[in-house]
């Protein structure tokens, strides 16, 4: 833990730091905790704040936000009132996701607390700060969402080239780093889209897995869900499932109107 220096006396501003690196590289290139604190530090001596604390996440990704113990307890230490300001060395230490960063604004402002950045130089305590903030949480879901597609294309290339992407898919086995068929996984696939298209619902294709003895993968009992997933053209016909961030959003939106 990154003990806290000397209170300067006769300071206006009660803050708290918040410092995060999720891997060794961000180390090495200058962004590692004690050089975010420095830079934190000396930043409060400038403006005259008083830094009451730093709260870190050591080796944690910014991207789930209840993994982050810091990051939670910052939060908590802004409801529970008494801090005017937080301090960051970028925002990127924050989050890269908009969603968390717009919503992390407005918690901030319901408390009153200023958001401060080292770099970018963010000062969300005028109209203009906020805009800063606003372009900068722009700006990084948009590196977020272009790593995600290239990975994604980076991914598609691959499979299209019969490499071996993520896990092995039915009817498939693995040898080096290229895919093969496996014919007995292959046997089964085509029994089960021929009864598919014969109007058999999952469950009786279960019933005729099963009851013809065989198993999956695993060595387990069919069953409705693996089956569905065998099917390229299986249509459910049922509604995509609310998932709780998609609820937890709603209820947002509804909030801040």
């Amino acid at each position: 833990m990154i003990s806290i220096g000397n209170k300067k006396g006769g300071t206006t501003i009660k803050t708290i730091g918040y410092i995060r690196v999720s891997t060794e590289g961000q180390a090495k290139d200058g962004v590692s905790l004690e050089n975010q604190y420095k830079r934190i530090a000396a930043y409060c001596e400038y403006k005259d704040f008083e830094l009451e604390d730093v709260i870190q996440d050591a080796g944690v990704s910014g991207g789930i936000n209840k993994a982050r113990a810091g990051f939670i307890d910052l939060l908590n230490r802004i409801e529970a009132g008494g801090v005017k300001a937080v301090i960051l060395y970028s925002l990127e230490r924050l989050s890269r996701d908009m969603l968390t960063l717009l919503a992390l604004e407005r918690l901030l402002e319901e408390q009153g607390v200023e958001l401060h950045t080292i770099e970018g130089q963010i000062d969300t305590s005028s109209p203009d700060g906020f805009m800063s903030f606003a372009m900068r949480a722009f700006m990084g879901e948009m590196e977020r969402r272009q790593v995600k597609h290239r990975t994604k294309k980076a991914m598609e290339f691959k499979k299209s080239n019969g490499q071996v992407v993520g896990s092995i898919p039915y009817g498939y086995r693995r040898e080096g780093k290229d895919l093969m068929p496996d014919l007995n996984e292959q046997a089964t696939t085509k029994t089960i889209c021929q009864l598919y298209e014969k109007g058999t619902k999952l469950s009786g294709i279960v019933r005729t897995l099963n009851g013809q003895g065989q198993k999956t993968r695993t060595g387990k009992p069919w069953t409705p869900t693996q089956v569905k997933r065998i099917i390229p053209e299986y249509r459910g016909s049922f509604k995509k499932s609310k998932t709780k961030v998609g609820v937890a959003t709603r209820q947002f939106i509804e909030a801040i109107g």
